[in-house]
C-alpha cells in the first residue's frame, strides 16, 4: 500500500471507527464543527480570522470569526475529495481528485480550467503571487499569477531513487523570497529556487513525509512516518532529525507563535519548540482513537485542528518546553 492510500483511505476509515456525536471534550479540546462519521478534513488554512477547511466528500467550509462558527462553501461543487488548501490576502486556493483546483477571490468562488487529471494533494502560494500545487506520481504545477492559470513542471525523478520512479509529493512551502520547497514519499525533500525549473535534492531519507512548514525567519518542519519529524534552520537547505518518541504516522505540522509547534497524526498529537530536543506526546480529546491532519496556529499555546468525523477543534496545547 502506498503511503497516500494509508493517509486517505485508511484515515478516513478511522474516521469511520469515531461516532459523529459530540465526545465529552476535556479541559483545552472544544469542539468547533462536527460532521458526520463518513466525512473527513484534510486540510484548514487560515488568513487572520478567515479560515477554510476542506475534505470528503468534497466538502469545504468557511469561517469569517476565527474558527468559532462555519459554514459550507455552496459555489463549489468539486466531484471528488478536497486535500490541500492555502489562504494568503484575501486570496484562496483548493487542490483535490481529478487535478481539481479551485480560486477564491473578491468575487468568489471560481474552477480553474485542469490541467492535470492526477490527483493534487497540497497547494501553497506566496505574497507575490508565486503558487506550486503538488500531487501523485511527481506532479508538479507552478502559478505565477496567483493561481489563475497553471503549467506543469517535469523533472527526472531518477535523482530521487535512481530508477526514474515518480513519486507522490505530498507537501510543499513557498518562501517569500520564491524558495519552493517539496516533501514526497522515500523522505525527498526538494528544493527550487527559479520557480520550479531546476531541483535540488537537499535530503533523502526512508520515511515518506506528509507535510511541510517553513517559517518567513527560516526555521521549518517536515513530518511523515513511523514518527518521522525533521527540522530546519535554514529556510530548508539542510534538515536534522528530532526525536519524537513515537512511529505513528505524522499527517501535518504547524509552527505557531513564538517557536510552538503542534504536529497531528494517526492517534497521535505532539508538541514541540524551536528550543526543544524533543517532542512530547499529548492524547486531549479523542486523539487518542481518531486522527488530525491539518493544524493552524492561533497564538503560542492555542491551535485549530481538523480531521476525522469532518471535525474541528481548538486546543489548549502548549507547546514551550
Amino acid at each position: 500500500m502506498r503511503p497516500f492510500f494509508f493517509r486517505l483511505a485508511l484515515a478516513a476509515g478511522a474516521a469511520g471507527c469515531v461516532s459523529a456525536a459530540a465526545l465529552a471534550a476535556p479541559a483545552g479540546f472544544e469542539i468547533l464543527h462536527q460532521g458526520t462519521a463518513h466525512e473527513a478534513l484534510f486540510c484548514m488554512a487560515s488568513d487572520g480570522d478567515d479560515l477554510i477547511a476542506v475534505g470528503a466528500p468534497g466538502l469545504l467550509f468557511e469561517s469569517a470569526d476565527g474558527g468559532a462558527t462555519w459554514a459550507a462553501g455552496t459555489d463549489v461543487t468539486p466531484d471528488g475529495a478536497l486535500l490541500g488548501c492555502r489562504l494568503k490576502r484575501g486570496l484562496g486556493l483548493v487542490v483535490g481528485q481529478r487535478g481539481a483546483i479551485f480560486r477564491k477571490d473578491g468575487a468568489g468562488w471560481t474552477r480553474i480550467p485542469p490541467v492535470t487529471d492526477a490527483r493534487l494533494f497540497a497547494v501553497d502560494m506566496n505574497a507575490a503571487g508565486l503558487a506550486v500545487a503538488v500531487g501523485a506520481f511527481g506532479t508538479l504545477l507552478v502559478s505565477d499569477d496567483a493561481g489563475k492559470s497553471w503549467s506543469p513542471v517535469t523533472y527526472d525523478w531518477s535523482s530521487t531513487n535512481g530508477e526514474g520512479f515518480q513519486p507522490h509529493v505530498y507537501g510543499v512551502s513557498v518562501a517569500g523570497d520564491g524558495t519552493i520547497t517539496i516533501v514526497a514519499e522515500f523522505e525527498a525533500i526538494l528544493q527550487s529556487t527559479d520557480g520550479g525549473r531546476r531541483w535540488t535534492v537537499v535530503h533523502k531519507g526512508n520515511a515518506s513525509l506528509f507535510d511541510v512548514a517553513i517559517g518567513d525567519d527560516g526555521i521549518g518542519y517536515a513530518v511523515g512516518q513511523d514518527g518521522r519529524v525533521l527540522r530546519t534552520r535554514d529556510g530548508g537547505t539542510t534538515w536534522d532529525p528530532v526525536a519524537s518518541g513515537i512511529k505513528a504516522n505524522l499527517l501535518g505540522v504547524s509552527r505557531g507563535a513564538a517557536g510552538s509547534v503542534l504536529v497531528t497524526g494517526l492517534r497521535s498529537m505532539l508538541v514541540g519548540s524551536d528550543a526543544a530536543d524533543r517532542f512530547t506526546s499529548v492524547t486531549p480529546g479523542d486523539v487518542a482513537t481518531g486522527w488530525y491532519q491539518a493544524v493552524v496556529s492561533i497564538d503560542a499555546k492555542r491551535w485549530l485542528a481538523a480531521g476525522n468525523a469532518g471535525r474541528v477543534v481548538r486546543l489548549a496545547a502548549g507547546a514551550d518546553r
